[in-house]
């Protein structure tokens, strides 16, 4: 005997089916005509300028803009939420990454102020 699902029940199955393509990209690599396993490609040949280098779990390398990052959350990985509300989860250590930040914003400081 089939079990009959309430309209309900198929409402927050294909919620919980858009929130899950959203957190794994999904939607982006398809946008971009990119194949599933190859994910967002956020590269910049200019060496990165106000980027930071991240490592995905996949090994996968990650350019992000500290610009657009809300938060970080240290759990055994470090998941970076962007102001957009996806999110990646990473191998570096959220503490690298924000050296990697203050290191940005360290060179854009002119010693001495604006007078000298």
């Amino acid at each position: 005997m089939r079990r009959r699902i309430s309209n309900d029940q198929k409402i927050m199955d294909r919620a919980r089916k858009a929130r899950m393509d959203r957190i794994s990209g999904e939607r982006d690599r398809e946008k971009n005509g990119l194949s599933p396993k190859s994910g967002v490609s956020q590269t910049d040949d200019s060496g990165g300028k106000r980027m930071i280098k991240v490592t995905r779990l996949s090994g996968e390398v990650l350019y992000l803009n500290i610009f657009q990052i809300e938060s970080m959350e240290s759990i055994p990985e470090t998941k970076i939420k962007m102001m957009n509300g996806y999110y990646f989860l990473v191998k570096d250590s959220a503490e690298s990454v924000l050296d990697q930040i203050r290191a940005f914003f360290s060179g854009c400081m002119v010693p001495g102020g604006p007078d000298k």
